[in-house]
Protein backbone atom coordinates (compact mmCIF):
# COMPACT_ATOMS: atom_id res chain seq x y z
CA UNK A 1 0.00 0.00 0.00
CA UNK A 2 3.11 2.42 1.14
CA UNK A 3 4.97 1.84 -2.29
CA UNK A 4 2.02 2.35 -4.01
CA UNK A 5 1.16 5.78 -2.68
CA UNK A 6 4.49 6.60 -3.04
CA UNK A 7 4.37 5.34 -6.91
CA UNK A 8 1.19 7.51 -7.23
CA UNK A 9 2.65 10.86 -5.58
CA UNK A 10 5.10 10.58 -8.64
CA UNK A 11 2.98 10.56 -11.47
CA UNK A 12 2.99 12.96 -14.39
CA UNK A 13 -0.39 14.50 -13.64
CA UNK A 14 0.52 15.75 -10.39
CA UNK A 15 2.76 18.05 -12.16
CA UNK A 16 0.17 19.90 -14.28
CA UNK A 17 -2.14 19.42 -11.44
CA UNK A 18 0.46 22.06 -10.04
CA UNK A 19 1.04 23.90 -12.71
CA UNK A 20 -2.44 25.04 -13.10
CA UNK A 21 -2.22 25.60 -9.13
CA UNK A 22 0.13 28.30 -9.64
CA UNK A 23 -0.66 29.47 -12.91
CA UNK A 24 -4.28 30.67 -11.01
CA UNK A 25 -2.73 32.29 -8.01
CA UNK A 26 -3.26 35.33 -9.69
CA UNK A 27 -6.91 35.07 -9.47
CA UNK A 28 -8.57 35.87 -6.40
CA UNK A 29 -12.30 36.54 -6.87
CA UNK A 30 -13.77 34.18 -9.67
CA UNK A 31 -17.08 34.61 -10.28
CA UNK A 32 -18.23 31.07 -10.53
CA UNK A 33 -15.99 29.87 -7.28
CA UNK A 34 -17.52 32.26 -5.31
CA UNK A 35 -20.91 30.73 -5.95
CA UNK A 36 -19.77 27.64 -5.20
CA UNK A 37 -18.28 28.36 -2.21
CA UNK A 38 -20.57 30.85 -1.04
CA UNK A 39 -17.76 33.36 0.15
CA UNK A 40 -18.30 37.16 -0.01
CA UNK A 41 -15.45 38.25 -1.49
CA UNK A 42 -12.20 36.01 -1.57
CA UNK A 43 -12.67 32.72 -4.39
CA UNK A 44 -9.11 31.64 -5.48
CA UNK A 45 -9.92 28.95 -7.57
CA UNK A 46 -6.06 27.93 -6.75
CA UNK A 47 -7.61 26.88 -3.48
CA UNK A 48 -9.84 24.00 -4.42
CA UNK A 49 -6.27 22.11 -5.45
CA UNK A 50 -5.14 22.70 -1.67
CA UNK A 51 -6.49 19.68 -0.49
CA UNK A 52 -5.11 17.14 -3.22
CA UNK A 53 -1.82 18.86 -3.23
CA UNK A 54 -1.08 18.43 0.58
CA UNK A 55 -2.32 14.86 0.20
CA UNK A 56 0.20 14.48 -2.76
CA UNK A 57 2.97 16.14 -1.41
CA UNK A 58 2.91 14.64 2.28
CA UNK A 59 3.19 11.20 1.05
CA UNK A 60 6.69 11.07 0.33
CA UNK A 61 7.42 13.69 3.17
CA UNK A 62 6.33 11.24 6.16
CA UNK A 63 7.37 7.79 3.88
CA UNK A 64 10.88 9.10 3.73
CA UNK A 65 10.38 10.24 7.75
CA UNK A 66 11.77 13.88 7.04
CA UNK A 67 10.95 16.23 9.69
CA UNK A 68 9.30 19.30 8.95
CA UNK A 69 10.96 22.93 9.01
CA UNK A 70 11.60 24.74 12.39
CA UNK A 71 9.56 27.82 11.24
CA UNK A 72 5.97 25.76 10.65
CA UNK A 73 6.15 24.94 14.49
CA UNK A 74 4.79 28.73 15.63
CA UNK A 75 2.26 28.72 12.86
CA UNK A 76 0.97 25.35 14.09
CA UNK A 77 0.98 26.83 17.58
CA UNK A 78 -1.09 29.97 16.17
CA UNK A 79 -3.71 28.38 14.43
CA UNK A 80 -4.24 25.82 17.40
CA UNK A 81 -4.72 29.16 19.56
CA UNK A 82 -6.82 30.88 17.20
CA UNK A 83 -9.42 27.53 17.18
CA UNK A 84 -9.24 27.25 21.03
CA UNK A 85 -9.96 31.13 21.07
CA UNK A 86 -12.63 31.35 18.92
CA UNK A 87 -14.04 28.07 21.01
CA UNK A 88 -14.22 29.62 24.34
CA UNK A 89 -15.14 33.13 22.90
CA UNK A 90 -19.07 31.57 22.25
CA UNK A 91 -18.99 31.34 26.20
CA UNK A 92 -18.95 34.97 26.05
CA UNK A 93 -21.99 37.29 25.68
CA UNK A 94 -21.64 37.90 21.70
CA UNK A 95 -23.27 41.21 20.65
CA UNK A 96 -26.23 41.33 18.56
CA UNK A 97 -25.47 42.99 15.01
CA UNK A 98 -28.73 43.19 12.74
CA UNK A 99 -29.52 39.59 11.28
CA UNK A 100 -25.87 38.79 11.54
CA UNK A 101 -25.47 35.49 13.34
CA UNK A 102 -21.93 34.26 14.59
CA UNK A 103 -21.99 30.97 13.29
CA UNK A 104 -21.58 32.22 10.07
CA UNK A 105 -18.85 34.73 10.20
CA UNK A 106 -17.21 32.11 12.74
CA UNK A 107 -17.09 29.39 9.86
CA UNK A 108 -16.20 31.50 7.04
CA UNK A 109 -13.26 33.15 9.49
CA UNK A 110 -11.74 29.57 10.00
CA UNK A 111 -12.01 28.46 6.56
CA UNK A 112 -10.69 31.30 5.12
CA UNK A 113 -7.59 30.23 8.38
CA UNK A 114 -6.95 27.14 7.49
CA UNK A 115 -6.63 28.24 3.55
CA UNK A 116 -3.93 30.36 4.28
CA UNK A 117 -2.39 27.91 6.88
CA UNK A 118 -2.67 25.03 3.56
CA UNK A 119 -0.83 27.39 1.15
CA UNK A 120 1.56 27.81 3.43
CA UNK A 121 1.80 23.78 4.69
CA UNK A 122 1.82 22.74 0.73
CA UNK A 123 4.74 25.53 -0.61
CA UNK A 124 6.76 24.15 2.36
CA UNK A 125 6.15 20.51 1.70
CA UNK A 126 5.79 20.84 -2.70
CA UNK A 127 10.03 21.71 -3.19
CA UNK A 128 11.97 19.41 -1.94
CA UNK A 129 14.50 19.39 -4.77
CA UNK A 130 15.69 22.77 -6.52
CA UNK A 131 14.15 21.13 -9.82
CA UNK A 132 11.01 22.00 -8.65
CA UNK A 133 11.88 25.81 -7.15
CA UNK A 134 12.75 26.05 -10.98
CA UNK A 135 9.54 25.16 -12.19
CA UNK A 136 7.88 27.24 -9.95
CA UNK A 137 9.79 29.68 -10.55
CA UNK A 138 8.89 29.24 -14.47
CA UNK A 139 5.45 29.16 -13.63
CA UNK A 140 5.61 32.33 -11.31
CA UNK A 141 7.26 34.25 -14.47
CA UNK A 142 4.32 33.14 -16.93
CA UNK A 143 1.52 34.33 -14.54
CA UNK A 144 3.28 37.12 -13.39
CA UNK A 145 3.85 38.37 -16.83
CA UNK A 146 -0.03 37.51 -17.62
CA UNK A 147 -1.17 39.43 -14.64
CA UNK A 148 1.12 42.81 -16.19
CA UNK A 149 0.20 42.67 -19.63
CA UNK A 150 -3.60 42.25 -18.47
CA UNK A 151 -3.10 45.47 -15.97
CA UNK A 152 -1.21 47.10 -18.71
CA UNK A 153 -3.72 46.92 -21.38
CA UNK A 154 -6.48 48.24 -18.81
CA UNK A 155 -3.89 51.47 -18.28
CA UNK A 156 -3.88 51.75 -22.35
CA UNK A 157 -6.98 52.09 -22.83
CA UNK A 158 -8.30 53.82 -20.08
CA UNK A 159 -5.45 56.72 -20.56
CA UNK A 160 -6.31 56.45 -24.44
CA UNK A 161 -9.99 56.36 -24.57
CA UNK A 162 -10.87 57.06 -20.89
CA UNK A 163 -13.05 53.72 -20.64
CA UNK A 164 -12.68 49.86 -21.54
CA UNK A 165 -14.09 48.07 -24.45
CA UNK A 166 -16.90 45.44 -24.00
CA UNK A 167 -14.70 42.73 -24.95
CA UNK A 168 -12.33 43.62 -21.74
CA UNK A 169 -15.15 44.31 -19.44
CA UNK A 170 -16.63 40.48 -20.20
CA UNK A 171 -12.82 38.87 -19.42
CA UNK A 172 -12.63 40.97 -16.31
CA UNK A 173 -16.18 40.08 -15.49
CA UNK A 174 -15.53 36.44 -15.89
CA UNK A 175 -12.66 36.41 -13.78
CA UNK A 176 -13.59 38.49 -10.86
CA UNK A 177 -16.72 40.12 -8.96
CA UNK A 178 -15.16 43.38 -9.14
CA UNK A 179 -15.37 46.22 -11.60
CA UNK A 180 -12.45 47.87 -14.00
CA UNK A 181 -11.80 51.42 -11.73
CA UNK A 182 -10.91 54.73 -13.19
CA UNK A 183 -7.84 55.85 -13.16
CA UNK A 184 -6.44 52.70 -11.20
CA UNK A 185 -6.01 49.35 -12.28
CA UNK A 186 -6.87 45.95 -10.75
CA UNK A 187 -5.29 42.88 -12.64
CA UNK A 188 -7.37 40.24 -12.15
CA UNK A 189 -8.01 40.81 -8.41
CA UNK A 190 -11.06 42.36 -7.34
CA UNK A 191 -9.55 45.85 -6.37
CA UNK A 192 -6.64 48.16 -6.95
CA UNK A 193 -4.89 47.55 -3.49
CA UNK A 194 -5.16 43.84 -4.20
CA UNK A 195 -3.12 43.56 -7.15
CA UNK A 196 -0.50 46.08 -5.15
CA UNK A 197 -0.74 43.10 -2.19
CA UNK A 198 -0.25 40.19 -5.13
CA UNK A 199 2.85 42.15 -6.48
CA UNK A 200 4.38 43.08 -3.44
CA UNK A 201 3.80 39.48 -1.76
CA UNK A 202 4.82 37.73 -4.52
CA UNK A 203 5.62 38.55 -8.31
CA UNK A 204 7.99 41.61 -7.18
CA UNK A 205 10.00 39.57 -4.52
CA UNK A 206 10.72 37.24 -6.56
CA UNK A 207 11.69 38.94 -9.58
CA UNK A 208 13.95 41.47 -7.14
CA UNK A 209 15.94 39.17 -5.70
CA UNK A 210 16.21 37.45 -8.94
CA UNK A 211 17.82 40.81 -10.15
CA UNK A 212 19.77 40.88 -7.33
CA UNK A 213 21.42 37.24 -7.76
CA UNK A 214 21.60 37.20 -10.98
CA UNK A 215 19.45 34.14 -10.97
CA UNK A 216 17.02 32.68 -13.84
CA UNK A 217 14.56 30.09 -14.44
CA UNK A 218 15.26 30.32 -18.26
CA UNK A 219 18.47 29.61 -19.70
CA UNK A 220 17.08 32.79 -21.95
CA UNK A 221 19.27 35.56 -21.32
CA UNK A 222 21.14 38.37 -22.99
CA UNK A 223 24.87 39.09 -20.94
CA UNK A 224 23.12 40.74 -17.70
CA UNK A 225 19.69 40.61 -19.25
CA UNK A 226 17.19 38.17 -17.91
CA UNK A 227 13.44 37.47 -18.18
CA UNK A 228 13.50 38.26 -14.43
CA UNK A 229 15.27 41.65 -14.58
CA UNK A 230 12.94 42.21 -17.74
CA UNK A 231 9.70 41.49 -15.98
CA UNK A 232 10.96 43.13 -12.33
CA UNK A 233 11.31 46.69 -14.84
CA UNK A 234 7.77 46.04 -16.21
CA UNK A 235 6.46 45.48 -12.50
CA UNK A 236 7.21 48.35 -10.77
CA UNK A 237 5.19 50.59 -13.09
CA UNK A 238 2.49 48.23 -13.02
CA UNK A 239 2.90 48.73 -8.57
CA UNK A 240 2.65 52.53 -9.74
CA UNK A 241 -0.53 52.05 -12.08
CA UNK A 242 -2.74 50.46 -8.75
CA UNK A 243 -2.08 53.93 -7.02
CA UNK A 244 -1.70 51.80 -4.03
CA UNK A 245 -0.76 54.32 -1.20
CA UNK A 246 0.18 51.19 1.65
CA UNK A 247 1.33 48.96 -1.49
CA UNK A 248 3.61 52.06 -3.16
CA UNK A 249 4.86 52.58 0.23
CA UNK A 250 5.62 48.38 1.50
CA UNK A 251 7.39 48.71 -1.73
CA UNK A 252 9.98 51.69 -0.36
CA UNK A 253 10.56 49.73 2.90
CA UNK A 254 11.78 46.61 0.85
CA UNK A 255 13.94 48.57 -1.18
CA UNK A 256 15.03 50.26 2.06
CA UNK A 257 15.92 46.74 3.49
CA UNK A 258 17.64 46.00 0.41
CA UNK A 259 20.09 49.32 0.90
CA UNK A 260 20.23 48.53 4.26
CA UNK A 261 22.00 44.96 3.92
CA UNK A 262 24.44 46.22 0.79
CA UNK A 263 25.52 49.28 3.65
CA UNK A 264 26.04 46.80 6.12
CA UNK A 265 28.34 45.08 3.78
CA UNK A 266 30.23 47.35 2.33
CA UNK A 267 30.36 49.28 5.26
CA UNK A 268 32.16 45.78 7.02
CA UNK A 269 34.52 45.41 4.08
CA UNK A 270 35.83 49.11 3.97
CA UNK A 271 35.76 49.54 7.73
CA UNK A 272 38.99 47.26 8.19
CA UNK A 273 40.87 50.60 6.03
CA UNK A 274 39.78 53.13 8.12
CA UNK A 275 40.93 53.24 12.54
CA UNK A 276 38.52 52.56 14.88
CA UNK A 277 37.45 55.93 15.96
CA UNK A 278 36.14 57.00 12.28
CA UNK A 279 34.00 53.42 12.00
CA UNK A 280 31.20 54.95 13.94
CA UNK A 281 30.67 58.30 11.80
CA UNK A 282 31.22 56.47 8.68
CA UNK A 283 28.50 54.32 9.38
CA UNK A 284 26.03 56.88 10.63
CA UNK A 285 26.50 58.59 7.31
CA UNK A 286 26.15 55.88 4.88
CA UNK A 287 22.87 55.29 6.26
CA UNK A 288 21.61 58.79 6.68
CA UNK A 289 22.35 59.41 3.22
CA UNK A 290 20.43 56.16 2.41
CA UNK A 291 17.71 57.54 4.47
CA UNK A 292 17.52 60.42 2.51
CA UNK A 293 17.66 59.25 -1.45
CA UNK A 294 14.53 57.00 0.05
CA UNK A 295 12.60 60.05 1.48
CA UNK A 296 13.46 61.78 -1.50
CA UNK A 297 12.16 58.97 -3.56
CA UNK A 298 9.18 58.89 -1.49
CA UNK A 299 8.84 62.81 -1.49
CA UNK A 300 8.85 62.26 -5.40
CA UNK A 301 5.90 59.68 -5.40
CA UNK A 302 4.09 61.64 -3.10
CA UNK A 303 4.10 64.35 -5.51
CA UNK A 304 2.72 62.27 -8.42
CA UNK A 305 0.17 60.58 -6.76
CA UNK A 306 -1.23 64.65 -5.76
CA UNK A 307 -1.07 64.97 -9.22
CA UNK A 308 -2.76 61.86 -10.04
CA UNK A 309 -5.11 60.50 -7.28
CA UNK A 310 -7.89 62.73 -5.84
CA UNK A 311 -7.38 61.17 -2.79
CA UNK A 312 -4.08 62.55 -2.77
CA UNK A 313 -4.70 66.33 -3.77
CA UNK A 314 -5.02 67.83 -0.20
CA UNK A 315 -2.07 66.36 0.85
CA UNK A 316 0.19 69.41 0.73
CA UNK A 317 -2.24 71.87 1.63
CA UNK A 318 -3.43 70.46 4.95
CA UNK A 319 -4.21 72.63 7.85
CA UNK A 320 -4.03 70.58 10.98
CA UNK A 321 -2.86 72.92 13.41
CA UNK A 322 -4.66 74.19 16.56
CA UNK A 323 -7.19 71.17 15.78
CA UNK A 324 -8.52 68.83 18.77
CA UNK A 325 -8.04 65.75 16.39
CA UNK A 326 -5.02 66.26 14.43
CA UNK A 327 -4.61 62.83 13.35
CA UNK A 328 -7.98 62.23 12.26
CA UNK A 329 -8.10 64.79 10.87
CA UNK A 330 -5.44 64.51 8.21
CA UNK A 331 -6.42 60.72 8.05
CA UNK A 332 -10.21 62.36 6.83
CA UNK A 333 -8.81 64.65 4.51
CA UNK A 334 -6.60 61.66 2.51
CA UNK A 335 -9.20 59.04 2.39
CA UNK A 336 -8.19 57.33 4.88
CA UNK A 337 -10.43 58.38 8.07
CA UNK A 338 -11.95 55.31 7.86
CA UNK A 339 -9.49 52.94 7.83
CA UNK A 340 -8.16 54.55 11.13
CA UNK A 341 -11.49 54.52 12.98
CA UNK A 342 -11.43 50.38 12.53
CA UNK A 343 -8.05 50.14 13.55
CA UNK A 344 -8.88 51.94 16.64
CA UNK A 345 -11.99 49.97 16.95
CA UNK A 346 -9.72 46.93 16.83
CA UNK A 347 -7.27 48.09 19.21
CA UNK A 348 -10.36 49.28 21.99
CA UNK A 349 -11.80 45.32 21.48
CA UNK A 350 -7.91 43.89 22.40
CA UNK A 351 -7.83 46.06 25.02
CA UNK A 352 -11.18 44.66 26.58
CA UNK A 353 -10.26 40.92 25.43
CA UNK A 354 -6.24 40.86 26.10
CA UNK A 355 -5.85 37.23 26.01
CA UNK A 356 -7.51 35.29 23.49
CA UNK A 357 -9.49 38.32 22.10
CA UNK A 358 -12.76 37.65 20.58
CA UNK A 359 -12.71 34.59 18.25
CA UNK A 360 -12.57 34.20 14.71
CA UNK A 361 -15.01 35.86 12.58
CA UNK A 362 -16.16 38.22 16.25
CA UNK A 363 -14.52 41.49 15.57
CA UNK A 364 -17.37 42.67 12.93
CA UNK A 365 -19.96 41.99 15.88
CA UNK A 366 -17.91 43.93 18.70
CA UNK A 367 -16.81 46.78 15.91
CA UNK A 368 -19.96 48.55 16.12
CA UNK A 369 -19.60 49.32 19.98
CA UNK A 370 -15.90 50.04 19.95
CA UNK A 371 -15.74 52.58 17.22
CA UNK A 372 -15.40 56.54 18.96
CA UNK A 373 -17.35 59.21 18.35
CA UNK A 374 -15.24 60.29 15.24
CA UNK A 375 -16.51 57.10 13.27
CA UNK A 376 -20.00 58.41 13.16
CA UNK A 377 -18.70 61.70 11.08
CA UNK A 378 -17.93 59.45 8.08
CA UNK A 379 -20.03 58.51 5.65
CA UNK A 380 -18.45 55.42 5.07
CA UNK A 381 -18.90 53.68 8.34
CA UNK A 382 -22.87 55.15 8.78
CA UNK A 383 -23.88 54.03 5.48
CA UNK A 384 -21.94 50.57 6.41
CA UNK A 385 -23.74 50.87 10.19
CA UNK A 386 -27.29 52.07 8.95
CA UNK A 387 -27.64 51.03 5.62
CA UNK A 388 -26.41 47.61 5.15
CA UNK A 389 -26.31 44.23 6.45
CA UNK A 390 -22.53 43.87 6.12
CA UNK A 391 -19.97 43.26 9.01
CA UNK A 392 -17.45 45.96 9.93
CA UNK A 393 -13.73 44.71 9.36
CA UNK A 394 -10.67 45.96 11.10
CA UNK A 395 -9.32 46.76 7.54
CA UNK A 396 -5.70 45.15 8.70
CA UNK A 397 -4.70 41.80 9.52
CA UNK A 398 -2.20 42.71 12.17
CA UNK A 399 -4.84 44.05 14.21
CA UNK A 400 -7.54 42.04 13.26
CA UNK A 401 -4.64 38.97 15.08
CA UNK A 402 -4.53 40.53 18.06
CA UNK A 403 -8.66 42.00 17.80
CA UNK A 404 -9.80 38.16 17.55
CA UNK A 405 -6.73 36.18 18.96
CA UNK A 406 -5.49 37.72 21.73
CA UNK A 407 -1.78 38.19 23.20
CA UNK A 408 -1.52 34.87 22.84
CA UNK A 409 -2.60 34.28 18.87
CA UNK A 410 -0.78 37.22 18.41
CA UNK A 411 2.60 36.07 20.06
CA UNK A 412 3.03 32.69 17.94
CA UNK A 413 1.77 34.67 15.01
CA UNK A 414 4.46 37.20 15.57
CA UNK A 415 6.81 34.39 16.71
CA UNK A 416 6.49 32.33 13.29
CA UNK A 417 7.25 35.79 11.41
CA UNK A 418 10.39 36.61 12.99
CA UNK A 419 11.52 32.99 12.84
CA UNK A 420 11.09 33.28 8.99
CA UNK A 421 12.32 36.47 8.19
CA UNK A 422 15.78 35.52 10.79
CA UNK A 423 16.12 31.91 8.65
CA UNK A 424 15.90 33.44 5.03
CA UNK A 425 18.37 36.56 6.62
CA UNK A 426 20.62 34.38 8.09
CA UNK A 427 20.97 32.10 4.04
CA UNK A 428 21.38 35.86 2.08
CA UNK A 429 24.92 34.89 1.70
CA UNK A 430 24.51 31.06 0.65
CA UNK A 431 26.87 29.75 -2.10
CA UNK A 432 23.82 27.76 -3.40
CA UNK A 433 22.26 30.63 -6.11
CA UNK A 434 18.37 29.42 -5.83
CA UNK A 435 18.78 28.87 -1.79
CA UNK A 436 20.10 32.67 -2.21
CA UNK A 437 17.48 33.78 -4.08
CA UNK A 438 14.63 32.26 -2.35
CA UNK A 439 16.32 33.85 1.15
CA UNK A 440 15.84 37.32 -0.59
CA UNK A 441 12.49 36.89 -1.90
CA UNK A 442 11.51 35.70 1.59
CA UNK A 443 13.13 38.83 3.17
CA UNK A 444 11.49 41.30 0.74
CA UNK A 445 7.85 39.69 1.14
CA UNK A 446 7.99 39.58 4.63
CA UNK A 447 9.51 43.55 4.88
CA UNK A 448 6.57 44.60 2.27
CA UNK A 449 4.15 42.53 4.55
CA UNK A 450 4.76 45.29 7.76
CA UNK A 451 2.58 47.57 6.06
CA UNK A 452 0.82 45.45 3.53
CA UNK A 453 -0.70 44.01 6.63
CA UNK A 454 -2.34 47.19 7.45
CA UNK A 455 -3.80 47.12 4.14
CA UNK A 456 -6.10 43.82 4.08
CA UNK A 457 -7.41 41.42 6.94
CA UNK A 458 -7.72 38.11 5.70
CA UNK A 459 -6.22 34.86 5.94
CA UNK A 460 -7.53 33.53 2.70
CA UNK A 461 -5.00 35.57 -0.39
CA UNK A 462 -2.35 32.80 -0.68
CA UNK A 463 0.54 35.52 -1.24
CA UNK A 464 2.36 35.87 2.09
CA UNK A 465 2.02 32.22 2.69
CA UNK A 466 3.23 30.82 -0.12
CA UNK A 467 5.89 32.95 -0.85
CA UNK A 468 7.39 32.06 2.64
CA UNK A 469 6.45 28.81 2.41
CA UNK A 470 8.82 29.03 -0.06
CA UNK A 471 11.42 30.06 0.70
CA UNK A 472 11.41 28.15 4.20
CA UNK A 473 11.71 25.23 1.23
CA UNK A 474 14.41 26.37 -0.21
CA UNK A 475 16.26 26.91 3.18
CA UNK A 476 15.73 23.15 4.34
CA UNK A 477 17.49 22.08 0.78
CA UNK A 478 20.55 19.30 1.58
CA UNK A 479 22.19 20.99 -1.27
Amino acid sequence: MIKWLQDMSRWRIWKLVWGLFVLLMPLTSVPVIVHLVHSDVVAAPSALLLPLLIVISLIPFLSEKRTFAENLSPLVLFTVTALAATAISFFYQLPDYKNAGPYRSTISAVITLIIGFSFYLVSLLYHDSKQKLDTTFKLLNISGAGVCLWTLAQAYFWYRYQRYPEWMKDIQFTLSIGSLYRQRFVGFTLEPSWLAHQLNLLYLPFWFAASLTGYSAFRLRYKFITVERVLFAVGLPVLFLTLSRVGLAAFLLTAAFCAMVFVHRLITKASQRFPASQKGLITILAYAGILILLAAAAYGILRLLAKLDFRMANLFNLHAAGRSDPIFYIAEKLSLAARFVYWDGGISIFNEHPLLGVGLGHAGLYLPQALNDYAYRLVEVRSLLFRSNTLLNIKSLWIRILAETGIAGFAFFFIWYLRSLLSSTLTLNSENLIKRTAAWMGCFTLTAFILEGFSLDTFALPYIWFSTGLAAAAGELRT
